[in-house]
Formats: structure tokens, sequence, C-alpha cells
């Protein structure tokens, strides 16, 4: 509560990763129930963000372990009650091509 997107974003980045960003652009807005995510009893947006690492070294008081940056061909398996294959796809195309427009349902 009380949190714009962005800020939530670079927030949870923090705590999951151990990253400072800065969140930099809007890259997707979806609608969980137009991908092919498994279903769930409540409706969620997905709005996904272009950050800016802010440090090179992540804090080390984080949420998770292991978090990692991965190629495009380096991908290990997905959780895909959060992120799809085709998802992931499309902002390694974003990475390829910074001029499209963003996504949204």
């Amino acid at each position: 509560m009380g949190e714009s997107p962005s800020e939530a974003a670079a927030r949870e980045t923090l705590e999951e990763s151990g990253y400072r960003v800065r969140p930099a652009r809007l890259l997707a807005a979806y609608d969980r129930d137009r991908h092919a995510h498994p279903p769930i009893p409540y409706h969620v947006y997905k709005l996904v963000f272009l950050c800016e690492i802010l440090d090179e070294t992540p804090s080390s008081d984080v949420d998770t372990e292991g978090a990692q940056f991965f190629g495009e061909e380096e991908l290990p398996e997905l959780s895909v009650s959060r992120v799809t294959p085709a998802q992931i796809e499309r902002f390694f195309e974003y990475h390829r091509n910074p001029n499209l427009p963003t996504d949204f349902d």
C-alpha cells in the first residue's frame, strides 16, 4: 500500500536479489489470465519494468538464494506460475530492440 508500481518493483528487486535498481521503462502490462499461466483463484495484472542496476555488487541481505543473470540460451527451468517462456522471449526481444512499444492486453 502507498507505493507506485515502479517503487514496488525497485523494492522487490532489492529484497529478492540484493540489487538496487531504478525502473527506467515499462515493458509490459499483462493480464495474467490471458497468458499460459496455471489458473489461480484471484485476478492479477503483471507490470514488467526494464531497470537500471545502481550498484555492481548486490547486498547479501536477501530473501532468496542464488540470484543470477542468465543468457537467453542458458535459462533454468521457469516457474510458469510467475513467467512464461513466451514472456521471457519477448523481454529478450526488448534487449535486442529497445524501440519496441510497451506490450499490453
